[in-house]
């Protein structure tokens, strides 16, 4: 899947954040946190890459 598809079926979603508050971009939270996952995450514990 190319990053151009993936900004196709992600890129319409609404950020419900708080803009006050925003550290980094919904589409970036969501490529890492899809990308970790089809490398093995099992958690959020995984995705931060906390040992």
């Amino acid at each position: 899947m190319s990053l151009d598809a993936f900004s196709q079926y992600f890129g319409e979603l609404e950020d419900p954040r708080q803009s006050a508050k925003i550290s980094y971009p919904l589409f970036d939270v969501l490529f890492l946190t899809v990308c970790a996952v089809i490398a093995g995450a099992e958690g959020w514990e995984d995705i931060e890459g906390v040992p």
